[in-house]
């Protein structure tokens, strides 16, 4: 027996199977046996889109849909002395570090995201990709990259070496520090891809760029359709080029000093202005004309003659947080993208990380995966709920857009799971488990504005079948998720070992019923999970929070009711006020009082604001 899988084959962690008798085999094993991705069972809601249709034993007895290549276990990066000096950006360090043909990837990093640059650089070793530079913002960024062996080089940005805030006067003169170093690496000679710590490189995109000589700026983008559908991997069409670029990730060769220049003084004399609108509309002046056979389009007019040819990267293979995650592009080609960049999630860095560790693109210590001890549930999901409104399900578990669910019917399906959720969180913390989240589904996506179920112009399909956690879940308020929860994904994580996928225990569970008998009947359950001896507990259905907690029940729901998150947005009444709506954890319960303190005497419905 396997997982269930459905469409383009189950999103990992959402259909594994235990198995039994692992022995502690480290998580970089090799699979054991692969066999066919089965579809869903009949009534079944089936999995998401996945990059494959093979499903793989993973040491530990556990069949899972095969994971990506990104996903293998990676050595830790070494402890090293760090040394006195501070070295500076110079030509001789960036050509020192670039590939023989001029090739270079460089990103930044504060103190407060060295987490990210460790998992960005633990991709590059294991893609056997060594040239690249990483910026420390800060000191202490500097001497935490050299003490783990990082080439590095000092920025002394003097910025905040805590978390920017999108928008914030840090965030606006990080744009400044940005453009420069754009500058000055273009200065050095060299043909460099500067990149944001946070879009992961999980192929090597260099071979991609040397198809590309001609190519003097290539950018990613805010693009949310493939312009050459799915089967193409060049570069977007000229219709890709109407939507913003995105700086995040661009390859700029040396020959394009002129226009980086340029930009640079754009975004000194305009400093309130964003340095990605300024890239854009620099990038334009005395373009025209239209693209060529590689569809690169002339763009910036240089002084002495000539233009600046620039291309729109694929946004399916060097993808946002929406064209990866949501749209699912990469998967739906049976592909694994070079780039994935965290843009167009809603929890903040903790969120980004979040999202990451969903996709198996995050790198986190030994402990994370090996324990303590771990708690799991099987998500009850009507079908009903899910395709409230009938309609032909496609091969990827989608339907036609008219059949989409109403407002009303997204928030009783995220609702129900959330229910689950509240009340796995209140027996992880009652017998001292981690809890592993289910995958979760969503009947609309959400946005920052007002929308009919999708991001208008995009190409996601509804339900999401695998949506993200931070979309219903506020995990920037949670703080650290670490001690609270895992990714629905994380039993399928090559890096999660054996000891762990090959001690589950199947228990019963108990229905979430509250009063005396439910009471007595979780009591029992809490006793058998703590005396289990098994890493992980795996429950056909979960107690209610007020059966398990007893007195401890009134504290549980003042902390864990700030822990939704919200949908957004419908158009408010009349076009003004708020348009998003919250979530709430608790609104199966009558009576309550939500994160907001408003009281609900009666069922739940639908309320904007605040």
């Amino acid at each position: 027996g396997g997982p269930s899988g459905g469409g383009g084959g189950g999103s990992a962690g959402s259909g594994a199977v235990g198995g039994g008798g692992g022995s502690g085999a480290v998580a970089a094993a090799a699979p054991l046996r692969e066999l066919a991705l089965p579809p869903a069972a009949e009534g079944v809601v089936p999995n998401a889109s996945w990059w494959s249709d093979r499903m793989v034993e993973l040491p530990g007895g556990m069949w899972c849909p095969k994971p990506p290549p990104f996903a293998s276990a990676k050595p830790a990066l070494p402890l090293v002395k760090a040394g006195e000096e501070k070295p500076r950006l110079t030509t001789e360090l960036a050509k020192k570090h670039a590939s023989a043909d001029n090739m270079l990837i460089a990103t930044y990093v504060n103190y407060n995201r060295l987490d990210f640059a460790f998992t960005l650089v633990r991709h590059l070793i294991a893609l056997q990709q060594p040239h690249y530079l990483v910026g420390a913002l800060d000191d202490e960024a500097g001497r935490g990259l050299q003490a783990r062996g990082v080439p590095t080089f000092f920025m002394s940005s003097g910025l905040t070496t805590k978390d920017y805030g999108w928008g914030t006067k840090n965030f606006r003169e990080l744009g400044l520090h940005k453009v420069n170093l754009v500058l000055e690496l273009a200065k050095t000679g060299v043909d460099c891809l500067t990149i944001d710590a946070d879009a992961f490189i999980l192929r090597d995109p260099f071979p991609y760029f040397r198809k590309l000589p001609e190519a003097e700026v290539l950018t990613s983008s805010d693009h949310l359709v493939a312009t050459n559908g799915y089967t193409d991997d060049g570069l977007e069409s000229s219709s890709g080029f109407s939507s913003a670029f995105n700086i995040g990730y661009i390859f700029i060769r040396a020959s394009a000093l002129e226009f980086v220049q340029q930009w640079k003084e754009a975004c000194f004399a305009n400093k309130d202005a964003w340095d990605q609108v300024l890239f854009a509309s620099v990038l334009r002046r005395g373009g025209g004309g239209g693209v060529d056979n590689h569809r690169l389009k002339p763009l910036f007019k240089k002084a002495g003659g000539g233009q600046v040819k620039a291309g729109v990267l694929p946004v399916s293979l060097f993808a946002s947080g929406h064209t990866h995650f949501v749209s699912r592009m990469a998967h739906l080609m049976r592909s694994t993208p070079y780039m994935v960049h965290t843009t167009f999630q809603y929890g903040g860095a903790q969120g980004k990380r979040h999202r990451l560790r969903e996709g198996m693109m995050w790198e986190d210590a030994p402990e994370y995966y090996s324990g303590p001890d771990f708690l799991t549930y099987e998500l009850d999901l009507p079908r009903a709920l899910v395709y409230p409104n009938g309609g032909t399900v496609g091969s990827d578990g989608t339907l036609p857009f008219d059949k989409r669910a109403s407002v009303e019917q997204h928030f009783a399906l995220v609702h129900h799971q959330l229910a689950q959720v509240r009340n796995g969180l209140a027996l992880a913390k009652a017998t001292g488990r981690i809890l592993i989240l289910p995958r979760l589904v969503c009947g609309l996506d959400r946005w920052w504005a007002p929308h009919r179920g999708i991001i208008p112009g995009s190409a996601a399909r509804l339900p999401l079948l695998d949506c993200p956690a931070d979309h219903v879940l506020d995990v920037e308020r949670m703080g650290k998720v670490e001690p609270l929860l895992r990714e629905h994904s994380f039993l399928c994580n090559p890096r999660t070992p054996a000891s762990v996928r090959g001690s589950v225990a199947q228990l019963a569970g108990a229905r979430p019923e509250a009063g005396p008998a439910a009471s007595a009947a979780a009591a029992a359950l809490v006793r058998q999970i703590q005396t289990s001896g098994s890493k992980v507990v795996r429950l056909a259905a979960v107690p209610d929070y007020r059966a398990v907690l007893g007195a401890d029940t009134k504290a549980f729901e003042d902390k864990y009711k700030h822990y939704a998150g919200l949908w957004c947005c419908n158009r408010p009444p009349g076009g003004r006020g708020a348009g998003h709506i919250w979530y709430d954890l608790f609104a199966d319960i009558v009576p309550h009082t939500d994160r907001h303190n408003r009281r609900w005497e009666g069922p739940w419905f639908p309320k904007m604001g605040p």
